[in-house]
């Protein structure tokens, strides 16, 4: 289960999501950096995501499409800032087109409050046999709720713990 928004962060009107998941922190860190896993849970329900390439390394990039059939394709380029193995994985995420040209939100048809970039930063903690994540992204948590990020956020993660029971 989620726990939402972090009030002693200096980032609280940000997204924070905490999630435990019953798996040790090693798969959990796995499914976040295998772009095999990955494809698995990575994009919100009824939706898919490809990756033109993803390199999850420190400078590593990635370019992404989440495909809605609703609203569409939603590209993304991202470059990994930090990675320190079962602790802590930080990217920065922005909107492109399907070259990876940098996209301006409003033209691509995103809400045009939504930033031109983010930075997600995610921890890992293990205790008691389980893996708690804390997920923190670089967006007012109005803005992500209004847009649907956040909700997608919640989605993949629960996603997530399925494939890791399954597994």
């Amino acid at each position: 289960m989620e726990r939402e928004n972090n009030p002693s962060s200096n980032n609280a009107n940000e997204v924070f999501i905490e999630h435990a998941f019953n798996a040790p922190v090693e798969l959990v860190f796995r499914a976040f950096t295998d772009p095999a896993y990955l494809e698995r849970w990575y994009a919100p329900n009824g939706c898919n995501i490809s990756y033109k390439f993803i390199d999850v390394t420190v400078g590593g990039r990635f370019h992404s499409c989440i495909s809605d059939p609703k609203f569409g394709d939603c590209w993304c380029v991202g470059v990994y800032k930090e990675i320190v193995k079962n602790k802590k994985i930080s990217y920065d995420i922005s909107i492109a087109d399907e070259l990876g040209n940098l996209t301006d939100p409003a033209t691509a048809g995103m809400d045009p409050d939504w930033p031109m970039t983010t930075r997600v930063d995610i921890l890992f903690r293990e205790e008691n046999g389980k893996t708690h994540v804390t997920l923190h992204q670089s967006v007012l948590e109005k803005i992500a709720k209004r847009t649907g990020a956040h909700p997608s956020w919640i989605q993949m993660l629960r996603r997530l713990e399925n494939i890791l029971v399954i597994k």
